[in-house]
């Protein structure tokens, strides 16, 4: 494997650190700006809309520059957004900073995922996609706690001196290191948004967005599932999540090997299946701190491990327009991640919590609906051409 992946999946770290950092930071933020710590929580919102929503209009309308000059470029403006952080008055010019940091982070991380996959040879393209999201899972695991840490130590806009400071040694890294990709002919994003109408890309993505939205209906919860079901205290708890974390980054690199070994149809599905009964063992995984654990490994493994062999697929699939396909799923995950919060907490207004992973399961059963049909979609393509 071309240890220049490495480079990008850092690059994913870093920027990855901050979507979600706020969440440990957050009454910090509240308190020193004078807002409510609800008001607060919108930084996390106004990210994740960004992100969802900008990316593709961005991997669009920069089309035709160089990817690694693009990727630098994005870089120092992910470090600009840091530095507004850094030196915001208010909350309005913080809410501003996040919308710098959310548009230049989906930039960098369709930028990652699509020179990984462009540096490498076809056969590696799964693994050199599943270190990617080794670092996306790593920014979770590590980044966050560690922020969360100096921010307590020294006041939550150190967390920003620290990632500003960590962008421009990456931005240096991938401009010395990285080779030149060149861009791919430009399409129109009124083309690009037709390739939608192609039901077997429309139902890949669709196998995201489900999955996601099954996982983050119980994962979203996942502190009062453990509160109620197992009484655990904060100290544990965050014991289950830092080993969910480390699940996380092992399941990407899963999901990357077994995408060049078995393929990405049968990762894809077989991923999904695991990832599904995990989720419904869950409940019954309470009586152990022991088999709780085992099940959290199995569960969040999995739950990483389908997105380089969809991600793989896709570029397999629409090649002419990958880079395009993999800014619509990344915004595909982060639609999934709202929706499964939101659905999740509708369940958790009216029915146990426990109910949750019912819900969220059978939503995972759906992603695994979608990926079959999209599966034997492109599988009907290949016969009919082959005949």
């Amino acid at each position: 494997m071309d240890k220049r992946i490495w480079i990008l999946a850092i690059a994913s770290f870093v920027v990855g650190t901050v979507e979600l950092v706020i969440a440990g930071i957050i009454d910090m933020i509240a308190q020193d700006l004078n807002v409510s710590v609800g008001t607060a929580g919108q930084l996390i919102t106004v990210y994740s809309l960004v992100f969802a929503f900008g990316s593709p209009i961005l991997i669009t309308l920069t089309s035709k520059v160089e990817r690694r000059k693009l990727l630098t470029a994005a870089m120092l403006v992910f470090f600009a957004g840091n530095l507004i952080s850094i030196l915001s008055p208010n909350f309005t010019v913080l809410l501003i900073s996040r919308i710098i940091l959310a548009a230049s982070c989906s930039i960098v991380v369709v930028l990652s995922i699509v020179m990984a996959s462009s540096i490498v040879a076809p056969e590696s393209r799964g693994r050199a996609i599943g270190i990617i999201f080794m670092g996306i899972s790593a920014s979770l695991v590590l980044g966050v706690p560690i922020g969360t840490f100096i921010g307590e130590l020294w006041g939550w806009r150190s967390t920003f001196v620290l990632v500003g400071g960590l962008t421009l040694i990456v931005a240096w890294a991938v401009r010395r290191y990285l080779p030149q990709v060149a861009p791919r002919p430009g399409i129109p994003l009124r083309d690009q948004l037709r390739t939608l109408k192609n039901s077997k890309i429309l139902s890949a993505h669709s196998i995201s967005i489900l999955q996601m939205t099954g996982q983050f209906t119980i994962y979203a919860y996942v502190t009062p599932f453990l509160q109620e079901t197992m009484g655990l205290s904060t100290n544990m708890i965050s014991l289950v999540l830092f080993v969910y974390g480390l699940a996380g980054i092992a399941g990407g690199w899963i999901g990357g090997w077994s995408s060049d070994k078995l393929g990405n149809g049968r990762t894809i599905i077989v991923t999904l299946l695991l990832h599904a009964l995990a989720i419904f063992l869950l409940p019954y995984s309470t009586s152990s701190i022991f088999l709780l654990l085992i099940v959290v490994v199995v569960w969040c493994a999995f739950n990483m491990a389908p997105s380089p062999a969809i991600q793989s697929y896709l570029i397999q699939t629409a090649p002419e327009s990958s880079d395009i396909q993999l800014s619509f799923n990344t915004s595909s995950l982060h639609i999934g991640v709202a929706a499964g919060s939101i659905v999740g907490g509708l369940i958790v207004n009216h029915y146990s919590v426990t109910t949750n992973t019912w819900v969220g399961g059978l939503i995972v059963i759906l992603a695994i609906l979608s990926a079959v049909f999209s599966l034997r979609k492109s599988n009907a393509k290949t016969s009919t051409t082959s005949s």
